[in-house]
């Protein structure tokens, strides 16, 4: 979706500043995500990618500038207030509960959100069809793969405006990754809105229709996805093959 058509950001992010004993983790973080797109931060490993999405779930809260979620200001908000409104975090190795059955899984995603919880399953059944018939099965017994659609499907029944997605390609085999790139279209066909971080840049890329390139805890360079991936300058620092 071309953001010249939505009239505001979901999540505007000004001036996000962050720092440890002194030094500078994240610095002069300015951001947009706009609804119903899927937008990306990628970068090498340690660029601070995973730190700014625990500031934006209410994680990390010793930071300086805004965060505005449609229209309010989160910055000061709890995790479990931030959730409310819609912003849902899935980290990276996020775990299935192994003897608890896929279902019950599911359900304790909607903990915050009971009512619609039906409509939302659906959802969930409709992105990761496979889900449907192992509802009764301990999520333990699961694929790596099938694991990884449970704990995403957890965070789809928390009812998210955006979602973030921290490293959802990791471990995962080529055939998988396309996979799940295909259920991320559908999410935001569905109306969720993506934000996605990773070090796999080229899968990242390629299914962004904004991205952000992250260096040392600095934005260095934005743009479409696709425009970013033929970039011939950042193929040679980020190694993009």
């Amino acid at each position: 979706m071309d953001q010249n058509n939505s009239s505001r950001p979901l999540l505007a992010i000004q001036d996000l500043s962050l720092s440890c004993q002194g030094a500078p983790v994240l610095a002069d973080i300015n951001l947009t995500v706009y609804p119903h797109q899927i937008t990306a931060i990628v970068g090498a490993d340690g660029a601070g990618k995973t730190v700014l999405l625990k500031v934006l779930s209410g994680l990390e809260r010793k930071i300086s500038g805004k965060i505005v979620l449609a229209g309010e200001a989160v910055e000061a908000l709890p995790p479990w207030e931030v959730v409310k409104r819609g912003l849902v975090y899935v980290p990276e190795g996020m775990r299935v509960f192994p003897q608890m059955s896929v279902l019950e899984n599911l359900e304790v995603g909607a903990y915050c959100r009971r009512e619609g919880m039906a409509g939302r399953l659906d959802l969930v059944f409709r992105v990761f069809p496979e889900l449907r018939h192992l509802v009764g099965q301990p999520a333990g017994l699961l694929s790596g793969g099938q694991q990884r659609m449970v704990t995403l499907g957890r965070g789809i029944m928390s009812e998210p405006r955006l979602l973030l997605l921290d490293e959802p390609f990791m471990g995962l085999s080529p055939k998988l990754v396309t996979r799940f790139c295909n259920s991320f279209r559908d999410l935001a066909r569905a109306g969720i809105t993506l934000l996605i971080s990773g070090q796999h840049i080229r899968r990242v890329l390629k299914i962004a229709e904004k991205a952000y390139i992250l260096e040392n805890g600095r934005i260095i360079r934005s743009g479409a996805g696709l425009d970013l991936l033929e970039d011939q300058h950042l193929q040679e620092i980020l190694f993009i093959h």
